[in-house]
């Protein structure tokens, strides 16, 4: 949806290239998931509707780096608004409570630091240097890297069609990493 979200808002055309790759992701992560099923669900309407969210912010991200930089502000900024919108959420509708944090220390430590305040902080940083549909695409690579990770430390095993998933979503990225224009590496991206 960020090839799609980028046009309409900035007038950032998808090229040949990207588009192939956004196409290539969107089926590799059905794929991982474990492909479409005959019933459409609550769940598969907030999963569309979060992309679209999640696009929308891509492009929004990646214009205001591009424009104003700053990145660790930037990305302070991000997880201070989301603590400030989601803890009081999760205190009234959830089973939030000093013991359950205590007792879920570590993933919280480890989620927190790393796929999130790592992640999502590099991400930050590295969307000054590129387009917002092109950093879609790679960090869609975090659903490999989590069924990655369940197996390894959640014993849970692949399918054979997720495990084609996977492997589109990295040819996607190497489709799109062995075309771009390397003359902007290293120069932040200017706004139009």
């Amino acid at each position: 949806m960020t090839p799609l979200a980028a046009w309409f808002l900035i007038g950032e055309r998808p090229n040949a290239v990207g588009g192939l790759a956004a196409a290539m992701t969107l089926i590799g992560v059905l794929l991982l998931s474990g492909g479409l099923t005959s019933s459409f669900s609550h769940g598969d309407l907030a999963a569309i509707l979060s992309a679209a969210c999640y696009a929308l912010w891509m492009v929004e991200l990646g214009r205001h780096m591009q424009t104003h930089g700053a990145p660790v502000a930037t990305a302070a900024a991000q997880f201070l608004g989301a603590a400030a919108i989601t803890l009081p959420l999760g205190a009234f509708q959830g089973n939030l409570s000093l013991a359950a944090i205590s007792d879920a220390g570590p993933e919280l430590a480890v989620l927190g630091i790393f796929s999130t305040g790592a992640a999502f902080g590099i991400q930050t940083i590295a969307q000054r240097f590129t387009s917002a549909s092109h950093a879609a695409v790679i960090v869609s690579a975090e659903s490999v890297f989590g069924a990655i990770g369940a197996a390894i430390f959640l014993g849970e095993r692949l399918s054979p069609i997720g495990a084609v998933g996977a492997a589109v979503v990295f040819g996607s990225i190497t489709l799109l990493s062995m075309t771009t224009d390397k003359s902007k590496i290293g120069k932040p991206a200017m706004a139009d």
